[in-house]
């Protein structure tokens, strides 16, 4: 992720570089590295640096661009990040309901159970009942 935007804000910044160079071209063309270490390089002609000070301007406002994204991004980050945790609060508050009629259910079964088999002894003591008044 991270070398991706780098590639990116590199890939951003590519034009203005290439319109650079041809300028430090035509300041180095016409030194040599002795008289660049001498001071000659003073006497050459004058470079006219409008265009390279536009060039810095255009990536100035590239780099505030991408400051600006930066910045909106964060926010949809931290946006983002709320929506998680409230979705985390409500998944853990809902896990806890479904323990809860879990338990209750397991309650009900038991209760279930208890009075099917109440029920059942209960007709048998009938039917037994019934059979022995009538045998008399």
């Amino acid at each position: 992720m991270q070398i991706k935007r780098l590639y990116q804000q590199f890939m951003d910044l590519a034009p203005h570089l290439a319109r650079l160079i041809p300028i430090l071209e035509k300041v180095l063309a016409g030194t040599t590295f002795s008289t660049m270490l001498v001071g000659g390089a003073a006497a050459a002609a004058p470079v006219d640096l409008s265009e390279v000070h536009g060039h810095l301007d255009e990536v100035t406002k590239a780099n505030k661009a991408l400051l600006r994204q930066l910045q909106d991004q964060t926010l949809q980050i931290v946006g983002v990040e709320e929506e998680v945790k409230r979705l985390r609060m409500a998944l853990e508050h809902s896990e806890r309901r479904v323990e809860s009629v879990e338990r209750e259910m397991s309650s009900l079964t038991l209760w279930v159970k208890v009075l099917g088999g109440t029920g059942v002894v209960l007709l048998v003591i009938m039917a037994v009942m019934v059979y022995v008044l009538r045998a008399h």
